[in-house]
């Protein structure tokens, strides 16, 4: 409970300056924030940056999205913002023996995906040094990052300490919208051609919610989401933090949605997108679940890559996850990966004591289905009846 203190207290906090290869640049000073403020514009320009840049790295996300105690680490060099990290933290384990522990912001229920420390190109030696020393610091804490892209900084760095990796989808979008579509599989575009039919001659269109009407679309779609997927998605526990986020990101044009309605005006699909850079990344959806609106999905899915190839998006991606529908959308895959490390004696326990209780976990799954099978198998014999049936 130290740190949390520490933060509540303490909004911007100065460590020593790390020590630098050249003696003619100034040593990095580090701030923890709360929020960005005014270093927004230039936290954000700097997310642009990167080799690959993330949404979930964005102001309007880390200003709203975290669960806990926000922890932004701002690198400067001077005055001037040269990099960082953003983190939430909150305690793991139980009392009295909690511990700290050091998430990406908004990991758990929001599941963000290809983060990663930013950073000035000539500064990023310093920066990782300057978050990877905050992370080991003193103290004992669970450094448990979630989402990582796998050739990122950070998920180089924790390389050792990695116990999970998924796939993301994504696919190169063309000029063309026409050529893309040409590229998915026959079932895909016989249900987007017979389904966009159907929906023309009955008054369907698509729709792009303006600003000033995304809260309404924002609840639009966890009526439709919840409608869909039900008990299946966990998304909607995080909705409040992720429903701020989205607002903050439409203000900035950086989280869209689009909606195909009715000819009575009904929503009956919806999806949000989040943009950064020259890349749509598909995020969430919902959609009506009566027959008569079955391939509404796909139609509208169709009809955003349309417009995003017309607009000069070079990317669409269907971030982490394996789920069937994916492959009919993308062509190749990114990795993003899980590390999770102990620091401190409490800290390394705990993670020891998970590792101990995931190893007996998987065994004991084991021996369920090894047993399942013998039952299913019939009686089991004793050896002399074996015996026996064998000299018969």
């Amino acid at each position: 409970m130290a740190i949390l203190t520490f933060l509540r207290h303490t909004p911007r906090v100065t460590i020593p300056p790390t020590l630098t290869r050249s003696t003619t640049r100034s040593p990095l000073r580090l701030e923890i924030r709360y929020q960005l403020g005014a270093l927004e514009s230039a936290w954000d320009a700097l997310v642009d940056q990167q080799n690959l840049s993330s949404p979930f790295l964005a102001s309007w996300w880390i200003n709203n999205a975290a669960e806990g105690t926000p922890a932004l680490l701002c690198c400067f060099a001077g005055s001037e913002l040269v990099g960082g990290a953003a983190f939430q933290i909150d305690t793991v384990g139980p009392r009295p023996f909690a511990v700290e522990r050091v998430r990406c912001v908004g990991q758990g229920t929001l599941a963000p995906d290809h983060l990663d420390l930013i950073a000035q190109s000539d500064h990023a030696t310093e920066v990782l040094d300057l978050v990877l020393r905050w992370l080991q610091r003193p103290g004992s804490r669970v450094v448990d990052l979630d989402g990582l892209s796998a050739t990122g900084a950070l998920a180089q760095s924790l390389s050792s300490h990695e116990i999970a990796r998924m796939a993301a989808p994504w696919t190169k979008l063309p000029a063309d919208s026409a050529e893309y579509l040409a590229a998915r599989a026959g079932q895909v575009r016989s249900t987007i051609s017979r389904t966009r039919k159907r929906f023309v001659r009955e008054g369907v269109y698509l729709r792009r919610v303006p600003t000033d009407d995304m809260p309404s679309a924002l609840d639009r779609l966890a009526e439709l989401h919840d409608s869909r997927w039900s008990e299946e998605s966990s998304f909607l526990d995080g909705w409040k933090r992720f429903r701020a986020a989205a607002v903050a990101g439409a203000a900035s044009e950086s989280v869209i949605i689009h909606e195909l309605v009715s000819a009575e005006g009904d929503v009956i699909a919806t999806e949000l997108d989040l943009l950064c850079g020259n890349s749509l990344a598909f995020y969430q959806a919902g959609r009506r679940t009566e027959r008569e609106w079955r391939g509404s999905g796909s139609v509208l899915r169709a009809d955003i890559l349309q417009w995003a190839c017309s607009q000069g998006f070079a990317e669409y991606d269907l971030l982490r996850g394996d789920e069937s529908y994916k492959a009919d959308w993308s062509d190749t895959k990114r990795q993003v990966v899980r590390c999770r490390m102990g620091v401190g004696p409490r800290g390394v326990s705990l993670i020891q004591a998970a590792r101990a209780q995931h190893i007996l976990r998987v065994g004991a799954t084991r021996c369920e289905a090894m047993a399942k099978e013998l039952i299913s198998r019939g009686p089991l014999k004793s050896r002399h009846e074996v015996h026996s049936e064998q000299s018969d």
